[in-house]
């Protein structure tokens, strides 16, 4: 599996993706720990990046069984992973406008995505503009408004009051 990940195509490197970017402590964690570590270090491929960013997003485990501080950490891992992959896609050509659309996207359509990013961007604004352009933020703005996909009862972003610092 490293070899595919060093040597090959995009394409193929784009479909592993997923597979570093799964839940749990089961016992490949470790491994998909460090094949992750190793994507974020060397990937630059547009496309790779946003089949990361997709599948981190998409496969993060809320564990609505959880304790309170366990999904805190899962969703601290997650803005971790979010803010390295976003920083390294929008150094390329049209790697902001894709992380921008593509984050948009996550917000509209992960439940408790749009809570999370809102947070984020709140609790550090300058790293995050310069990941998150006014649109992309505008649509997470306006999901966390609408309440259509809030943050799972529970987790510390569930009961958070969305900011009017754009307008």
């Amino acid at each position: 599996m490293r070899a595919a990940f060093r040597t090959g195509p995009p394409s193929v490197r784009a479909a592993l993706a997923p597979l570093v970017a799964a839940p749990g402590d089961a016992p490949g964690a470790a491994l998909r720990g460090e094949l992750l570590a190793e994507l974020l270090r060397e990937e630059t491929h547009p496309d790779v990046l946003e089949a990361l960013l997709v599948a981190l997003v998409v496969r993060h485990d809320t564990r609505p069984g959880a304790a309170p501080e366990e999904r805190a950490g899962h969703a601290a891992r997650l803005r971790s992973a979010v803010l390295r992959v976003g920083t390294v896609l929008a150094r390329g050509p049209e790697g902001g406008r894709r992380l921008d659309r593509r984050l948009a996207e996550l917000a509209r359509t992960v439940p408790g995505f749009a809570a999370y990013a809102l947070a984020w961007y709140d609790e550090d604004p300058g790293v995050w503009r310069a990941l998150v352009g006014s649109g992309g933020l505008r649509t997470i703005e306006d999901v966390v408004a609408s309440g259509g996909r809030t943050a799972p009862a529970g987790t510390p972003d569930a009961e958070r009051v969305p900011s009017a610092w754009h307008s």
